[in-house]
């Protein structure tokens, strides 16, 4: 989690040395999210889990390079209950723990500039790094994930007020769990590689 605050630290301090500050803006953004991991098999019994709803918070600095808005960001991300049904194959174990992460998005903006409201569409890639997470299972995911986000909204101008409604899409690009998971003194080897994806619903605040 420390790693993953520098690195989102640096990002945003970095961003501060681009354009003047005319094209520059500071933002907050909260919203629902619903995720569900991949199905995997563990000791060779093919195991799915459901789909869970949650909730993040964030906080992004844009700024334009032509027509293009770069948007780094730091957001927090209760993503529930993950591992729900894993006790379905493994009675001996239990699901009932809850995982969070602190992610670094950086995406790329590009919309029709309009003088109240504009569509737009962007697109970036997202660190995931596991944290405040039940100590049953945090160490048995990955420490750092990748992932890739893409997704439509609308710039609503409201005076010096801009206000972003989004929907994304967050598809994991690596393993969110190390290579083997022990939950209850049961040891759970996975057979293939397990992403975590995620559908999200937000409002940005832009000021």
């Amino acid at each position: 989690m420390k790693s993953g605050l520098l690195i989102g630290g640096m990002l945003l301090a970095g961003t501060l040395q681009g354009p003047s500050a005319a094209a520059q803006q500071f933002g907050v953004s909260f919203g629902l999210n619903y995720q569900q991991l991949s199905d995997l098999s563990f000791n060779s019994l093919e195991t799915r889990f459901k789909s869970k709803e949650g909730w993040h918070v964030g906080v992004w600095f844009e700024f334009a390079i032509g027509p293009i808005g770069i948007r780094p960001g730091l957001r927090y991300v209760d993503a529930g209950q993950l591992f729900d049904g894993i006790n379905e194959t493994f009675p001996a174990t239990r699901d009932q723990f809850d995982v969070s992460m602190v992610e670094i998005p950086f995406v790329f903006r590009y919309g029709i500039k309009a003088p109240v409201i504009g569509p737009y569409v962007f697109v970036g890639p997202v660190l995931r790094f596991p944290s405040f997470t039940d100590k049953v299972i945090s160490n048995d995911l990955a420490p750092m994930s990748i992932a890739g986000e893409a997704g439509v909204g609308l710039q609503i101008t409201l005076g010096g007020l801009k206000l972003y409604p989004e929907v994304a899409y967050t598809f994991g690009f690596t393993n969110f769990i190390e290579d083997e998971i022990v939950i209850d003194f049961v040891t759970l080897t996975p057979e293939g590689s397990q992403r975590l994806n995620s559908a999200m619903v937000r409002l940005a605040v832009g000021f």
